[in-house]
C-alpha cells in the first residue's frame, strides 16, 4: 500500500544498534524543537534505504512493549459455519452504496465529505466502540460433498498480500498450480478486492475458493469510495481453506491512519483481522488473517492493533493452537509489534525455517507467519512470483 508524508515528524533514526539489544527501560524524550527537515527518517519500507539498520526503541514509550498473555486453558467457540451456498458471482448485490453500513467497521475521521454516488454526508454517524467484532462480509463453500472422517495433524499455511488482486487471473493460476502453493491447506490473504475496477469487477476470494474447491470467508477492510477517482467495490482480508471453516468473525481495530480524509484514497472502514477455526488432527485451530497499518513509521499504531488481536486470541482460543499471518508492514527488526508478539509466546515461523529475507519487492521483510502450539517443519518465500508487490510464502506446521 502506498505511504504518505507526515505533517510533523518527531522521530529519530538510530543507526548501528544490534538487533539483540534489550528493550530500553524508559522512554527517551524527543526534543519537540527539532527541525522536521533534519529528521528526514524513512517513514515506510519503500522510503527506507534497503540496508539501513534502524532502532526506534529509545524514543518509544516502554509501555508500548508490554503485554500480558494471561489466559489459561482452552476456549471452545460455538459452532457456526460459512453459508453452504456460495455468494452470488456478479457484483450487483451487496456492494457499496447498497452495502449496509453496519457491515463495515466504523469510520473515524477528522473530515466530512459528500459521496457523489449517494449524496450522503460521510462518514456516517457510528457509535459502535472500537475495537469491536462484526460478522464476516461474505462467505461460501465449494468443498466436496464427501469430506474425510479425520484430518491430518499437519497443516500447510500460505500467506500473501495480493496487491488488490490487480492480476487476479495470474494470481489464482499461481495459487492453484504452483508445486508448493497448490498444496496449501489454508490461505491467509490480504488486499483482495471485491468488485473493484482494479480486479475486473470480480469477487477475488470467491473465485479462488471455487478454483481450489474450498471454504472461504472475506472481510471488508475498506470501501473504496469514488470521491475523486473511479474505483468502486471494497478491499479486505480473506481465509480460503481446503478444510472446513467455522466460527468466523471480523475484528475492527481502533488505531490507524485517517484513510477517509486522504485525498488520493478516501475510504470507509478500519483495519481488520478476520479469524476462523480449521480442523487439524483432533483440534480446532484458530487462524487469523491480518493487515496492519502501513502509515506508521515506528510501529506504535501497529502495536495497538496487535494487542487488540492478542486480546481477541485469548478470548476466542486461549491456549489452543493458533496462527496469525499477514502483511505486518513491520520493516525493522526491533519493532515493538514483533517484540510484543514474541514475548506473548508466538513464534516467527520463517525464522524457524531460517529465511529472514525480503517478502516485498522493496527489499524489506514485511510479511509474517506467527504460530502458537505448532512445530515448524519447513517453508519458503517464493521470490520468483511477481504478480504482486509482495511475495507469497508458505510453511508446514505440525501440532506439538
Amino acid at each position: 500500500m502506498r505511504s504518505h508524508s507526515l505533517s510533523v515528524i518527531a522521530v529519530a533514526v538510530l543507526a548501528g544498534c544490534p538487533d539483540e539489544s534489550p528493550v530500553p527501560d524508559a522512554h527517551l524524550e524527543v526534543d519537540s524543537g527539532l527541525d522536521a527537515a533534519s529528521l528526514d527518517a524513512p517513514r515506510s519500507p519503500s522510503d527506507a534505504p534497503r540496508d539501513a539498520v534502524v532502532d526506534f526503541s529509545r524514543i518509544i514509550d516502554a509501555l508500548t512493549y508490554e503485554y500480558d498473555w494471561s489466559c489459561s486453558g482452552e476456549v471452545t467457540p460455538p459452532l457456526t459455519t460459512p453459508s453452504a451456498e456460495p455468494s452470488v458471482e456478479d457484483c450487483r448485490e451487496g456492494i457499496w452504496p447498497e452495502l449496509p453500513l453496519t457491515s463495515v467497521c466504523p469510520t473515524i475521521s477528522s473530515v466530512t465529505r459528500v459521496d457523489p454516488d449517494t449524496g450522503m454526508s460521510l462518514p456516517p454517524i457510528d457509535e459502535r466502540p472500537l475495537p469491536t467484532s462484526i460478522p464476516v462480509s461474505e462467505s461460501g463453500s465449494f468443498l466436496p460433498a464427501e469430506l474425510p472422517a479425520a484430518w491430518p495433524s499437519t497443516l500447510r499455511v500460505v500467506e500473501w498480500n495480493m496487491e488488490y488482486t490487480r492480476d487476479l487471473d495470474a494470481q489464482i493460476e499461481t495459487l492453484a498450480t504452483d508445486p508448493e502453493l497448490s498444496r496449501g491447506d489454508v490461505y491467509l490473504l490480504s488486499e483482495l478486492d471485491r468488485c473493484s475496477s482494479r480486479n475486473g469487477v470480480r469477487r477475488a476470494a470467491r473465485l479462488l475458493a471455487e478454483r481450489i474447491g474450498g471454504d472461504y470467508v472475506y472481510g471488508i477492510e475498506f470501501v473504496e469510495l469514488s470521491i475523486g477517482r473511479t474505483l468502486g467495490g471494497d478491499t479486505g482480508n480473506a481465509i480460503v481453506s481446503r478444510r472446513p471453516l467455522r466460527d468466523a468473525s471480523i475484528l475492527c481495530q481502533s488505531s490507524q491512519y485517517d484513510w477517509f480524509a486522504d485525498d488520493e484514497e478516501p475510504r470507509l472502514g478500519q483495519r481488520i483481522v478476520i479469524s476462523a477455526e480449521i480442523p487439524v488432527g483432533e483440534a480446532w485451530v484458530r487462524v487469523h488473517s491480518a493487515h496492519f497499518e502501513s502509515n506508521d513509521l515506528t510501529g506504535e499504531r501497529r502495536t495497538v492493533q496487535l494487542k487488540e488481536i492478542l486480546d481477541h486470541a485469548q478470548e476466542s482460543a486461549c491456549e489452543r493452537p493458533q496462527i496469525l499471518a499477514g502483511d505486518f508492514n513491520t520493516w525493522y527488526p526491533r519493532a515493538p509489534e514483533r517484540h510484543v508478539l514474541e514475548h506473548a509466546g508466538w513464534n516467527d515461523a520463517m525464522e524457524d525455517v531460517g529465511d529472514l529475507g525480503p517478502t516485498h519487492d522493496s527489499g524489506r521483510r514485511l510479511d509474517y507467519i506467527y504460530v502458537r502450539g505448532f512445530a515448524v517443519r519447513g517453508g519458503a518465500v517464493l521470490r520468483d512470483v511477481h504478480t504482486s508487490d509482495h511475495y507469497p510464502q508458505w510453511v508446514d506446521l505440525a501440532l506439538e
